[in-house]
């Protein structure tokens, strides 16, 4: 590791983003870096002398100001968008899913009618999220749930940026992120220049966007570690009251906000997108009842693949729309609270 950065380059990030602590933690600049120098250690570090190419700002979700064509184009976009309520109707998604295994089942349905050859999720090791691309349907049950700690994602995409791809660089990918995550993405499509990508981006075929207020230091999870038997805990979801945790035995205890809110990450408290609305879909429980998953459709892209799905019976839907108080609400709850 070498303790001297140019600037421009790997030293703005550092002095702009990680000194203040407002990395997002996607790992998106680690596979930007064409010379290999940057690697990502819960942070991104630089192993060996910069570039100067400066990729790694033009990626960051928190470096700069959000492209204004980027922002127009999706304005528009929202204008358009379709919201419904749906479930999955597939019962090995529905007995590990976090509400209504829409996420799952739209991977499934595109992996299953061969539009893509894998998806970048969070996997789980130890414990802690680890980023996957899942190729199979056992492998997206197994990533299915909540993480309320970031994943790297975009590690899982290392060795196609470098090396080419699991089959070739034809390789069609969905990808599942927040809504920092999928900000990262739409940086590398380089939305200022027409038509301009930069890889491994174009492997992206659509992507799907979390409903997220916040996520927690992975200091959380030792921190609940002390307090209940992990290994026997089997939902982890979110309320206005704070995390309520399912254990496999049908009990249910909650760790209330005060107790967790030392533990939200930094970068998180100045963001300001609840819905991921730079998402091709979007998803999450805001809105729609206990077992069904808010679905909002922005791109012909999500239209495709929600569509799709929705044909095939791979999902099914509420006759009855999410409410829009409630996820109008929560939206201007975390562009209105406490900035760091």
């Amino acid at each position: 590791m070498i303790d001297h950065y140019p600037v421009p380059g790997f030293g703005t990030l550092k002095s702009e983003i990680l000194d203040k602590g407002l990395c997002t933690g996607c790992s998106i600049c680690t596979i930007m870096c064409r010379f290999e120098n940057l690697v990502f250690e819960d942070l991104p570090v630089m192993k060996q002398e910069c570039s100067s190419c400066q990729l790694c700002n033009i990626v960051c979700p928190r470096a700069g100001e959000i492209s204004q064509k980027l922002q127009k184009d999706w304005e528009i976009l929202d204008r358009h968008a379709i919201i419904r309520s749906a479930r999955s109707t597939d019962e090995g998604i529905l007995k590990v899913c976090q509400d209504g295994g829409v996420t799952t089942s739209l991977l499934w349905y595109a992996l299953s009618r061969g539009l893509i050859d894998g998806a970048v999720v969070s996997g789980v090791k130890d414990l802690k999220p680890v980023p996957i691309i899942a190729s199979t349907y056992q492998e997206l049950v197994s990533s299915a749930g909540v993480r309320y700690s970031p994943s790297p994602t975009y590690q899982a995409l290392l060795s196609h940026s470098r090396n080419g791809n699991v089959k070739g660089r034809e390789a069609r990918l969905g990808l599942v992120g927040t809504p920092c995550q999928i900000l990262a993405l739409r940086n590398m499509q380089v939305p200022d220049i027409e038509g301009a990508v930069l890889e491994p981006s174009d492997l992206i075929k659509f992507n799907i966007g979390l409903f997220c207020m916040e996520q927690f230091d992975s200091s959380f999870l030792e921190y609940l570690k002390t307090k209940i038997d992990m290994q026997n805990a089997k939902k982890f979801k979110m309320t206005g009251n704070g995390l309520n945790i399912t254990f496999a035995d049908g009990s249910k205890i909650l760790v209330e906000n005060a107790e967790i809110r030392n533990f939200v990450r930094s970068n998180c408290r100045v963001c300001v997108d609840f819905t991921s609305k730079y998402a091709d879909i979007s998803v999450g429980s805001a809105g729609s009842p206990t077992g069904w998953t808010t679905v909002i459709i922005r791109s012909d892209a999500g239209r495709a693949i929600y569509s799709g799905a929705l044909r095939c019976g791979h999902i099914i839907e509420n006759q009855k729309s999410p409410n829009h108080m409630t996820i109008e609400r929560l939206s201007k709850k975390k562009i209105g609270r406490d900035r760091i």
